[in-house]
């Protein structure tokens, strides 16, 4: 990028990224508000319990989400810390850079790691993980991501979490659902997820800098009981526990063994500080609201428009005469698609001319995002109209008018009601 303005008015613009997304209205509306008391009043107390709660319910769980103040990655780090020792064998799905992260991460936490290590577009099989459990029996947790958004794919996160209760059920899962929470279903309790991280700023269209972690009562049992506590204090999950116990009654949480937030049954051994950590007001606030916004829609509405939207992206690109990296149309991302493209096409020149064009930016890797209230016709169709002028005018020849055609009919074909924000319906499509 030149970093000069570009030609299109910036309030014409529109970022079909896969996240940062564009915020909400309704939270744009709630962030916006003038902060007119202290957080511990009763304002913010209500609005985070009831922030759990929705999350609680998204998730399909008991266990209440911890609300940490930073990127994705401070979840991902924190469940790890907090639950791998110095020498556990740990295994982990590369499936692209967030799978490549993971080892990273169970290495930083003292791990011993073994990485399936898959070819660019290929979702990972309970069978390969069922081998290497069976050829390893020391592995004592996998990590993998359910959404791989730099190649568009899916893993089979259910039907993994389904094989592991029956017939590993010692092994800690974890899985990455940054980019899928939200645009897809998950039922943690059901699939057997021991730790679940997740981020407001991907398909929730809220405020980047919060990473959600739910953890099982088993992994709550392997945190409570770690030889000796992580070397940290914010990114120790106990720590998230003990914030929720103590503000617990304020903010009217059930603490009780059975609870919302179930009470520590075996502290770990350290010398607490006098202030621990604490959520973020303005984050939680706008989260809340983008919440409210899914549930006020309707979640099985939400995920069907993310799904219709990508593969109205898809049959456009097949019309264009292009693919998708993802290796199998079952397994590809409802909330990112990665275009395969020649690999001569300047990417960088690409991303340059759609955005100073015609007002739209896409992700690294020629990646398009449908992610939250921005999958519906209006801007995948503007989009695709983009892609191919942009595309001909690179020296890549495609039928102009083809790719939107064939978006449309998609659209035309499916059943779900489009909101526009403000309120307004377009006619079920």
């Amino acid at each position: 990028m030149t970093g000069e303005q570009t030609s299109v008015p910036a309030t014409q613009r529109i970022n079909m990224s896969c996240g940062q997304t564009p915020l909400s209205p309704s939270c744009l509306a709630a962030i916006g508000q003038q902060l007119v008391e202290p957080v511990y009043y009763s304002h913010y107390p209500e609005v985070e319990k009831e922030t759990i709660y929705m999350l609680k319910r998204l998730m399909h769980t008991k266990n209440g989400p911890m609300l940490i103040p930073g990127s994705a990655v401070y979840g991902l780090e924190a469940a790890l810390l907090s639950t791998v020792e110095a020498g556990d064998r740990v295994l982990t799905v590369q499936t692209g850079v967030f799978g490549r992260l993971l080892t990273s991460l169970a290495r930083f936490a003292g791990g011993d790691t073994t990485e399936i290590a898959l070819e660019e577009g290929q979702s990972v099989t309970p069978e390969t993980i069922r081998r290497h459990l069976l050829a390893d029996p020391e592995i004592k947790l996998i990590a993998l991501v359910h959404c791989e958004t730099t190649t568009g794919t899916l893993n089979p996160v259910e039907a993994i979490g389904r094989m592991l209760k029956n017939e590993f059920p010692h092994v800690t899962y974890m899985v990455d659902c940054v980019s899928s929470f939200g645009g897809t279903e998950i039922r943690v309790d059901d699939w057997g997820i021991d730790l679940m991280v997740t981020t407001p700023q991907k398909c929730l269209n809220a405020p980047q800098g919060l990473a959600i972690v739910v953890a099982s009562d088993k992994a709550w049992d392997k945190i409570e009981n770690l030889r000796s506590a992580p070397r940290a204090m914010c990114l120790d999950l106990h720590s998230w526990r003990r914030y929720g116990m103590e503000g617990g009654a304020a903010l009217g949480y059930d603490v009780s063994e059975e609870g919302d937030v179930p009470r520590a049954l075996n502290p770990h051994p350290r010398d607490w500080p006098v202030h621990g950590p604490h959520a973020s007001y303005t984050l939680v606030v706008g989260l809340h609201a983008s919440l409210k916004a899914v549930m006020d829609e309707g979640p099985e509405q939400v995920y069907r428009r993310q799904f219709v939207a990508s593969r109205a992206v898809h049959a456009a690109l097949g019309a264009m005469g292009l693919g998708i990296v993802a290796e199998h149309v079952e397994a590809a991302a409802p909330v990112a698609t990665r275009i395969a493209l020649p690999d001569h096409l300047d990417m960088a020149e690409l991303h340059q001319i759609l955005l100073e064009d015609h007002g739209i930016a896409i992700s690294s890797l020629a990646r398009i995002g449908t992610m939250g209230f921005m999958a519906v016709p209006e801007h995948v169709l503007r989009t695709i109209s983009a892609l191919e002028q942009t595309l001909n005018k690179m020296g890549l020849e495609v039928e102009e008018g083809a790719g939107v055609a064939a978006a449309r009919e998609v659209f035309e074909h499916s059943e779900v009601l489009y909101s526009r924000p403000g309120g307004t319906q377009d006619a079920a499509l």
